[in-house]
């Protein structure tokens, strides 16, 4: 008890205020996804009451454009009578502004400390993703060992994630916190550790059925090996990728869910409505959820959204609306090109963009990052540069 108190003590003493609400918050991430709203909006109402709120968000560049865009998709969304879209522009306004305060606040010690919390949390959520399990295989007189998947959602874990494919990209993004954890470390005890996570969010990405999560990898993981020139593990991972694909292709049922070319169908079926919503709306979409407002309309498939992380904010938001918010998001990305070209902190850099990666990736046939735990967990560590560039002043590496 003395060790994990000395332990303890050692990683959480002496944050300022702030950042423990910081840690408090992205520790919710990690449990239904309204206890993050909540947590959310009393952090908000702390930084008003404060009298902050305006400052902060003054102080983060181009942060007007993604107020107007939340603002102008809930006007739309209530103009189309699209309800819940309004409602979910005001939330998506409110993740906005605590992205925010977390750009004004965070620093290296903070993040790497969320990101190992990350890592820990994570281990709790995959034992309830084995308990969920059981009880699914239990409720269908399977056995556990014959690790069925079905397709049915209901029969896919999803631990706290509401979702068994919001836990898959939540598993995604948490693997390469790991890889990031790991090029830091020099101990064989951490390094142990790293990838004794990796795997257990792995055989949980599993369970979930979620085929489409495990594309990304092939492209993200040798990426931040290989930019942050860690050849070993590159060619191990190299190794582990050939031998996963030679083993799929002797033994596809691997597998189980082998519905594939039934979903594409279904997938093309949500595209093809997803068009025509744009066909009619293309300047500012019908709202936050256009897809779900709509597809009774056009006869389209019975879903929440297009699927597809293109067509999916053209669809609610319109050009006119991703214009705006490319202006945020283009002054996010300008930071991360920064630390590229001026060498600052590649490891850091390596992890940013491996996220965008994957959910550019994983989003050519899904939309899992518009929600509440992915979309949170995605900005956190995208606005991440902010360690550097806050208030315009450029840290050097030899500050970190």
């Amino acid at each position: 008890m003395d060790k994990i108190a000395a332990f303890l003590h050692r990683k959480l003493d002496n944050f300022s205020f702030d950042e423990y609400l910081i840690m408090f918050v992205v520790c919710t991430i990690f449990l239904p996804f309204y206890c993050s709203i909540i947590a959310i909006i009393g952090v908000l109402l702390y930084l008003t009451i404060q009298g902050r709120m305006k400052t902060i968000i003054q102080s983060v560049p181009r942060s007007n454009f993604a107020i107007a865009f939340c603002l102008l998709a809930s006007l739309v969304a209530a103009f189309h009578q699209n309800w819940l879209g309004a409602v979910c522009g005001i939330g998506i306004l409110v993740i906005f502004l605590f992205i925010f305060y977390f750009r004004t606040v965070i620093n290296k010690r903070l993040f790497e400390l969320l990101m190992d919390a990350c890592c820990i949390i994570s281990l709790f959520c995959v034992a309830w993703a084995l308990m969920e399990y059981m009880r699914i295989v239990h409720r269908l007189n399977y056995d556990f060992m014959m690790l069925v998947i079905e397709d049915s959602p209901k029969n896919r874990v999803n631990s706290t994630f509401f979702n068994a494919n919001y836990y898959a990209m939540m598993i995604e993004f948490l693997v390469l916190i790991c890889v990031y954890k790991m090029m830091q470390v020099k101990t064989k005890r951490r390094i142990i550790f790293y990838i004794v996570t990796i795997l257990a969010n792995l055989f949980a990405l599993y369970l979930t059925g979620c085929r489409t999560a495990w594309v990304p990898f092939v492209v993200t993981i040798p990426f931040m090996f290989l930019m942050n020139k860690r050849f070993g593990y590159f060619t191990a991972t190299m190794s582990a990728i050939g031998t996963g694909g030679i083993a799929i292709l002797l033994k596809p049922e691997v597998f189980q869910r082998a519905s594939i070319f039934t979903d594409f169908l279904k997938r093309a079926k949500i595209w093809t409505t997803a068009v025509k919503g744009i066909e009619a709306h293309p300047l500012l979409g019908e709202g936050p959820l256009t897809y779900f407002h709509i597809y009774k309309q056009y006869g389209g498939h019975p879903t929440q959204h297009a699927h597809n992380v293109i067509l999916d904010p053209i669809l609610s938001h319109g050009v006119i609306g991703v214009l705006i918010m490319g202006v945020y998001f283009g002054s996010n990305l300008k930071e991360i090109y920064r630390l590229f070209v001026r060498r600052i902190d590649l490891r850091l850099c390596s992890l940013i963009v491996a996220c965008i990666l994957t959910v550019l990736i994983h989003g050519m046939l899904d939309y899992t990052v518009y929600w509440v735990q992915t979309g949170l967990l995605f900005l956190l560590i995208l606005s991440s540069s902010s360690i550097y560039f806050h208030k315009e002043r450029a840290y050097t590496q030899e500050e970190v």
